[in-house]
């Protein structure tokens, strides 16, 4: 049975999670780091890899996608330390199952791609992903599965971070989820504005893509790790796929190994 260490490099966090065959599990997180030491990183993996019962030799390869440039190389030598193997670090030259023929790809995220690689796998095209992390990124891919593009958007917790840096009053919140629409205090008043404020902006978008695009039978798919927190206020039709990004890393592994 073939078993793959995936790990997405975000600007948070980094998760660690592995595959045995297309099964998933992930194994933890650590914090994005940027001063962490490569043999940091090898240990800090390697304790989640014990505690989840496995070996650091059980691994055929591993896949790594990063959106910080400093933790890249170090990461992929503790990967390296971990399976014997250098570790694949994907881009947008190899097969990745997108069209990226029409967008500046010099900036682009690779977290992006590896989204929707995965939503065009199992959702199919054309597909919105909406992946709600430290920013919240929305990628749109065509009935061709040609990325058409897309918009980068303040996360949840980073607006919630802002007002409290940015203002003499309000006060550092952290994102949870709330029923209520228009808050009675300050602190109501900006869950509502980051949490709800967020789902609804989502709605309207949605429905302009769909209608500017004439994308009638458009997917919609959210992830990250604000998901479950907007989703509620999403008003519109949406698969939730908290684990869309690491699959989407095993697929383009398997297209390209």
């Amino acid at each position: 049975m073939s078993r793959v260490l995936a790990v997405d490099i975000g600007n948070s966090n980094i998760v660690i999670g592995s595959f045995e065959e297309s099964d998933y599990t992930e194994l933890g997180r650590l914090k994005s780091d940027r001063n962490l030491s490569e043999d940091e990183i090898w240990e800090g993996f390697a304790n989640l890899i014990h505690k989840a019962g496995l070996k650091e030799n059980s691994f055929d390869g591993s896949v790594l996608s990063s959106v910080v440039s400093e933790m890249t190389d170090k990461t992929a030598g503790a990967l390296k330390k971990i399976t014997g193997k250098d570790t694949m670090i994907p881009n947008t030259t190899m097969n990745t199952g997108i069209d990226v023929s029409n967008y500046d790809t010099a900036c682009l995220g690779f977290d992006r791609i590896a989204d929707l690689a995965a939503a065009v796998s199992e959702y199919g095209s054309p597909v919105m992903v909406c992946d709600l992390g430290t920013c919240t990124t929305i990628t749109v891919a065509d009935g061709d599965a040609k990325l058409v593009g897309g918009m980068i958007c303040p996360g949840v917790q980073l607006s919630l971070d802002a007002e409290a840096q940015r203002t003499s009053k309000l006060p550092q919140l952290f994102a949870r989820k709330t029923d209520i629409l228009l808050g009675t205090d300050t602190e109501s008043n900006m869950i509502s504005g980051a949490v709800a404020g967020t789902g609804i902006m989502l709605t309207g978008l949605i429905d302009r893509v769909t209608k500017e695009y004439g994308f009638d039978d458009l997917t919609v798919v959210v992830t990250g790790g604000n998901s479950e927190t907007v989703a509620q206020w999403i008003d519109a039709e949406v698969i939730r796929d908290p684990d869309l990004l690491m699959r989407g890393l095993l697929t383009i592994y398997n297209k390209n190994k």
